[in-house]
């Protein structure tokens, strides 16, 4: 059992934002498919998902790491750095870091954006500005490693055709991400 302890802001954060998700899963059903997804088998989404999370740190990795070299940049996200320290002093805040926030970004960013933008636009100024409201709604210096991965992400959505597949690659990114962060 989880020891909710701390400050109330974190607890009704963290239940707000399970609620919120489970609340915009239940929208996603509800509205049915879109044009980019299809009914897949477990295996398919598992594949994807796996493929996903490992091209993802490929990706946060590969571009932090060309920031750095061009740029001189941090190779510290600012984002991340925050999130552990919260996840340190309320240890029950990782099931908004690890859960919550992942499959909200992924229903917003991929299934809401990408998706509706395809038509207007195109796939790739689609992914663009999805990717891009994508590292802007995170605030951090690392500009371009959250465009990346939102490209990634939105890559990820148009092939698996599942969006609860790039939602499942976000989550284990995180997870891996807050698991190395923490030790």
């Amino acid at each position: 059992m989880l020891n909710v302890t701390g400050s109330p802001y974190f607890v009704v954060l963290t239940i707000g934002a399970l609620v919120a998700a489970g609340i915009m899963i239940y929208l996603v059903k509800l509205s049915g498919p879109n044009e980019f997804e299809e009914k897949t088998t477990l295996n398919h989404d598992l594949q994807w998902i796996i493929l996903g999370t490992v091209g993802a740190i490929i990706v946060q990795f590969g571009i932090g790491f060309a920031d750095k070299l061009l740029f001189h940049a941090s190779t510290d996200s600012q984002n991340t750095m925050q999130l552990l320290l919260m996840v340190k002093a309320y240890p029950y805040y990782f099931l908004y870091v690890m859960i919550a926030a992942p499959i909200m970004e992924e229903i917003i960013f991929r299934r809401v954006f990408f998706a509706n933008l395809v038509k207007p636009t195109n796939i790739y100024i689609a992914a663009i500005i999805s990717a891009c409201l994508f590292a802007f709604m995170h605030q951090d210096t690392r500009f371009l490693v959250y465009v990346a991965m939102g490209l990634w992400f939105s890559f990820v959505y148009y092939k698996s055709k599942n969006i609860y597949v790039s939602a499942g690659s976000h989550i284990l990114m995180n997870a891996i991400v807050l698991t190395m962060g923490i030790m």
